[in-house]
């Protein structure tokens, strides 16, 4: 078991335990070069603090088993979409080939954040299932596809 996989069943039985670590941060190891090649992310950590694991496991249902498993999910994803939210313009949305209850996860990513004094990060800013018709299909008729594997 990893690091960053026995870090998570800490977090996730502190959390149960009413001890959570929310302000902490955990790395998931280099970004993927296809984010750097097709999204403009710089070569950085990509990293994932303890609230968003937090609330894809209790808010989103995400089981510990998915969440111990996203540097490689994130590694090998079905689709790469810019954020549909305007706002955003620094965030992309990797379309896994996980499903949550038959919908398909999806990890809204932002590049280039800062945590901390210093610290800087490629982030996960969320992970759940995206409930309602394929969004697949809403997004690339929006024009949102970067990538398709």
């Amino acid at each position: 078991m990893s690091n960053y996989q026995a870090l998570v069943d800490i977090l996730i039985k502190d959390e149960m335990e009413g001890r959570p670590h929310h302000e902490t941060v955990l790395s998931l190891g280099g970004t993927p070069s296809y984010l750097v090649e097709k999204a403009g992310f710089p070569s950085l950590d990509m990293a994932v603090k303890a609230s968003v694991l937090s609330k894809a496991c209790f808010d989103h249902g995400i089981k510990p088993a998915v969440l111990k498993r996203l540097p490689d999910i994130i590694a090998g994803p079905k689709s790469l979409f810019r954020s549909a939210n305007p706002v955003f313009i620094d965030s992309v949305v990797v379309l896994t080939l996980e499903l949550q209850n038959g919908h398909p996860v999806v990890i809204p990513l932002r590049k280039d954040q800062r945590v901390g004094r210093t610290a800087r990060y490629n982030l996960v800013s969320s992970v759940y299932g995206k409930e309602g018709i394929d969004p697949a299909v809403k997004w690339r008729q929006q024009g949102l596809l970067i990538h398709s594997w």
